[in-house]
């Protein structure tokens, strides 16, 4: 009973053992309390190349939060991506995004979307491709 209860008071360090997002968790952005790190990854290989389907890990902070929209850009050519991705939860502010490609080179803006409470906050990052 005593391994129990010690047990069960650990679980809300556990829950919250990611947070802030270290720099091994990816690039890291942060706008007032909402913390995020993500990282790109292609079949198994952590790159982003012109033209290929490629997945983002992305760890947001407070665990409580909700990766609500992840999108890009290209602002110089006032166009986005040709593909809609999907935002899948993997439980304690971890998430997984599928279905993104940048068709063309240059800069484009990352754009994320994560609602704390009642407050969505928009963080973007720059991606530079040749």
């Amino acid at each position: 009973m005593r391994r129990l209860a010690l047990l069960a008071g650990c679980l809300p360090l556990l829950a919250h053992a990611d947070c802030p997002p270290a720099a091994a968790d990816g690039r890291l952005l942060r706008q007032g309390p909402v913390q995020l790190a993500w990282r790109a990854q292609r079949d198994a290989a952590p790159a982003i190349v012109v033209g290929e389907h490629f997945a983002l890990e992305i760890q947001a902070c407070p665990v409580t939060a909700r990766l609500v929209r992840v999108d890009a850009t290209m602002p110089e050519h006032r166009h986005g991506m040709n593909y809609r991705p999907e935002i899948q939860s993997l439980g304690g502010g971890r998430w997984r995004v599928e279905g993104l490609m940048f068709h063309m080179a240059g800069r484009w803006e990352m754009v994320f979307e994560v609602a704390a409470g009642a407050t969505i906050t928009r963080l973007t990052d720059d991606v530079a491709l040749r």
